[in-house]
């Protein structure tokens, strides 16, 4: 732990995004956030699945910000989602919804507007790459006049071929 400190302070880092499988179920998550919180230069992002409860992390002083993926119909995994974490959310924090199709888009729009989404925190559709249309999801958004919402695209995937590794 000190030598990730070390590091982080002599290389004058600034943002630190923890992610990978799900950062929040890790053993000893909360200890490393708030020795990192400690450090009054540096912001910590989590990116979440949605499926933890965020309450424990919330309560550090200089805690990090979320981007809390929701799972949509299309992924079978939004029985997991827990919305509840919706009410911690705030301006510093995004939910992403990663979408498949127009069912997908559908609900994504009705989570959005159920939990007044992007009034709370920063709001993106990213596609599942080659399931959807980008066209289809600017349309859905000109539409059903999502002009808070944000369209994010797996640059990568667009640069490189889609299935290169390690880009």
């Amino acid at each position: 732990e000190e030598e990730i400190l070390d590091v982080i302070r002599n290389m004058q880092i600034q943002n630190v995004t923890l992610t990978g499988g799900e950062p929040l179920l890790q053993p000893e998550i909360k200890a490393l956030l708030e020795r990192l919180a400690a450090e009054p230069d540096l912001h910590v992002e989590i990116e979440t699945n949605g499926s933890v409860d965020l309450t424990p992390f919330t309560e550090i002083p200089n805690g990090p910000s979320f981007t809390m993926d929701y799972k949509l119909p299309g992924s079978g995994m939004e029985a997991q989602m827990r919305t509840k974490n919706f009410a911690l959310l705030g301006a510093d924090d995004t939910v992403k919804f990663v979408v498949k199709d127009y069912t997908d888009l559908c609900r994504a729009r009705d989570v959005i507007r159920e939990y007044d989404l992007t009034e709370k925190c920063h709001v993106y559709l990213s596609p599942v790459y080659g399931q959807i249309e980008l066209e289809d999801i600017v349309n859905f958004m000109k539409d059903n006049r999502m002009n808070d919402v944000n369209m994010q695209l797996q640059m990568h995937k667009i640069i490189w071929d889609s299935e290169m590794r390690g880009v």
